[in-house]
């Protein structure tokens, strides 16, 4: 019986939509994408989408800030990750044609490679539980993009790292996993990736603009990608080599061909059903904490609401789409604009028009001894999605404490967040969807906090134990000779175009990165600084004869840069 139901419910048609939104649903997803996007800057492209059918598409910005051009709902745009649900889905693919097994050592297709003496699956690659590190996250990655590189370089680049975990114990994500992932598809297709995608792919799902990303020919309708500065002006994004981005985020398309994308998920057309459900299935850990991830999709419950989507972030551009299948809704928003984070846009317009809106708590207050209970140093395990490890063997902590009535979260190498109290031991960051649950042992001490976004939630819940390490001091500013600081004025090359530029005066000194404000650094030695705007670090190096030849810059990470003017 529940078995016909099932069959039966999934042939009516979705209800509540038709060929047009309702006028308060238009009104406010413009108002949401004007108040985003300014018409005199870089832009975005969305399009809601009801059955298959456009409900709203429209284009804002600019396409080209330099001449004015406004975008249009045909341009083309890099979606960076999203392009991960692609690759599953060849690789899924194959696997249904009996070409592989998801539980295939990589080393059967990839023998050379090094997995330090572990299993390491395909799907492994493909859920990111490899304990591969991602090769993004690695130093000198910023320093190499602007080089072409061949596949097998850039897998060098990272096979000898060690892995962050035993392979399917735990999560972090891995652009490096799908790179081997794609490798994997040409040695088994016997085609280049490119190749195999336009062909199994692309063309089947009607998608006839949609392309890998290359320089070797023009895109017609391409458009520029952007970065903000800190003045509010715009800035080119930097050069990246499009050898780099490969099977793990190298597509160009358009809106209207991610919707051809999406409707083809709804036939047999690519995939059999059975495959595609493992791909939108979140994974669990030995430990029993749900992953959130399937194959190239995130996949979570927001009130009983399945909501299937991902990200993607590329130089100069931003996307995200979000398919909520009961409901035959998918959303998706391209932007040549970094500035403007699109997850919480494409959120907050899925769950209007499917009739579940994201709910805004209501926020309480507390007095300053009731916060304290919860100020302390706590270890934080995962930063975006990565294992900390993989860009530092250096531990990350958050530190919580208060001020002014106000609880506050700063995490090793970020800027002060406040926190909101919104219900018993659970905060929000303030203008987020952000939340911090505190929890308590059997005495009532505060012993941990959980971190977790709405509606959205990619990777394991995180669980930050709470240290016995003390708050921070404040740091002791000590005064510098003007002639000393004068040494270090100049130009601070990190690599891939990322410039420190060191400035000093009055007795002050200064550091602008490229596209940002200027801060203020402050001495507590010679040649050691710190920042008060974010927990950040700068040494300046000298060789023997006391010339300044570079800095380390420490920010949840060391990075080298070398000066040059």
């Amino acid at each position: 019986m529940r078995a016909l139901l099932a069959l039966l419910l999934a042939l009516l048609p979705c209800a509540g939509y038709g060929q047009a939104l309702s006028a308060a649903d238009s009104t406010y997803i413009d108002s949401l994408m004007t108040a985003s996007y300014l018409p005199n800057g870089p832009g975005a492209v969305i399009l809601v989408a009801g059955n298959g059918t456009p409900l709203f598409r429209k284009a804002y910005g600019l396409a080209s800030v330099e001449l004015n051009v406004p975008n249009r709902p045909e341009y083309l745009f890099r979606i960076g990750s999203i392009s991960k649900q692609f690759t599953s889905v060849a690789m899924l693919q194959l696997a249904q044609g009996g070409k592989l097994s998801l539980t295939d050592d990589i080393r059967t297709y990839l023998p050379g490679y090094n997995t330090h003496g572990r299993t390491i699956t395909i799907e492994h690659l493909l859920t990111h539980t490899s304990g591969i590190p991602s090769y993004t996250e690695k130093p000198d990655f910023i320093k190499s993009i602007v080089l072409d590189k061949s596949k097998e370089e850039i897998v060098q680049f990272f096979a000898d790292d060690s892995l962050l975990f035993e392979p399917g114990t735990d999560w972090s994500y891995s652009n490096s996993g799908y790179v081997l992932a794609g490798l994997i598809i040409e040695k088994v297709s016997g085609k280049p990736l490119e190749e195999y995608l336009q062909t199994n792919i692309f063309t089947p799902a009607g998608m006839n603009r949609t392309a890998i990303g290359t320089y070797e020919q023009v895109l017609p309708g391409a458009v520029t990608g952007y970065d903000e500065r800190a003045d509010s002006t715009y800035r080119p994004a930097a050069y990246l080599s499009w050898t780099w981005p490969y099977a793990a985020g190298a597509i160009v398309t358009s809106v209207d061909d991610m919707m051809k994308w999406d409707e083809a998920l709804y036939s047999d057309k690519l995939l059999a059903r059975s495959w595609l459900e493992k791909a939108w299935t979140s994974r669990t850990l030995p430990g029993g904490e749900k992953t959130h991830y399937g194959y190239g999709w995130v996949e979570c419950d927001y009130k009983g609401l399945r909501l299937v989507t991902h990200g993607g972030g590329i130089n100069g551009f931003v996307s995200n789409a979000i398919r909520i299948p009961s409901r035959h809704l998918y959303v998706v928003l391209l932007s040549n604009f970094t500035g403007k984070d699109p997850n919480d846009i494409t959120n907050q317009i899925a769950l209007r028009v499917a009739g579940t809106p994201l709910a805004e708590p209501a926020v309480r207050s507390l007095g300053g001894d009731a916060l304290r209970e919860y100020t302390g140093v706590y270890e934080v395990n995962r930063v975006g999605g990565r294992r900390t490890t993989n860009a530092s063997a250096q531990k990350v902590y958050r530190t919580i404490t208060v001020a002014n009535d106000t609880l506050f979260s700063q995490r090793t190498g970020s800027t002060k967040n406040p926190l909101l109290n919104v219900g018993p031991d659970l905060f929000v960051f303030k203008d987020s969807h952000l939340y911090a649950q505190f929890s308590r042992d059997a005495s009532g001490r505060v012993v941990s906090l959980k971190i977790y976004a709405e509606p959205v939630v990619t990777g394991p819940t995180e669980v930050e134990p709470r240290t016995d390490l003390p708050l921070p001091a404040e740091r002791a500013v000590i005064t510098l000779d003007p002639a000393v600081l004068a040494r270090y004025r100049g130009k601070y090359d990190v690599g891939g175009g990322f410039i420190l530029t060191i400035t000093a005066g009055e007795g002050r000194i200064f550091m602008q990165p490229t596209g940002q404000e200027i801060v203020e650094i402050y001495p507590e030695s010679e040649t050691k600084f710190f920042l008060k705007v974010v927990d950040a670090s700068v040494e300046f190096h000298k060789d023997s004869s006391g010339k300044v030849t570079g800095l380390v810059l420490y920010q949840a990470g060391r990075y080298e840069a070398r000066k040059i003017e």
